[in-house]
């Protein structure tokens, strides 16, 4: 991975899609570690808790795709920068796991730094952006 301004960490997602099409989503669960072994580890573990629920040559389908030179072909493709995931077909649910590389920005505190602009009275978009509840949003400068 190329180093950057920030944290180099992966970033993963896991979406499950109520059927085959992959038209709605059921639920989608995002989280990020610190290396590409993590990442391929996390969503392995993961696939291989949701074939538990499978029976028979179904089960051993999902163990496939999640076994073997897949997982070391997502390591490499992570440690160049790129992007990988892995689709499965399970039980009647598509579900998509994907990992790729990011930069984590660190985030300035309202007590640190700022810029000359915003503290003499807020130029551009508006107030200082700071995290609430969850979500980012416009503070009052």
């Amino acid at each position: 991975m190329t180093r950057g301004v920030g944290t180099p960490g992966i970033w993963c997602e896991r979406v499950v899609y109520r059927s085959l099409d992959a038209d709605i989503v059921a639920s989608r669960v995002a989280f990020a570690v610190d290396s590409p072994a993590q990442a391929a580890r996390a969503i392995g573990a993961d696939a291989r808790r949701m074939a538990g629920g499978l029976a028979g040559r179904a089960r051993r389908r999902v163990l496939s795709g999640v076994q073997g030179g897949g997982r070391v072909g997502a390591i490499a493709a992570l440690h160049r920068g790129e992007p990988c995931g892995l689709a499965l077909n399970c039980g009647g649910v598509w579900v998509e796991w994907s990992a790729r590389p990011v930069f984590f920005l660190p985030v300035v505190s309202r007590t640190g730094p700022r810029c000359p602009e915003v503290a003499e009275g807020g130029v551009g978009f508006g107030g200082v952006v700071g995290a609430a509840g969850g979500w980012w949003s416009a503070v009052p400068g």
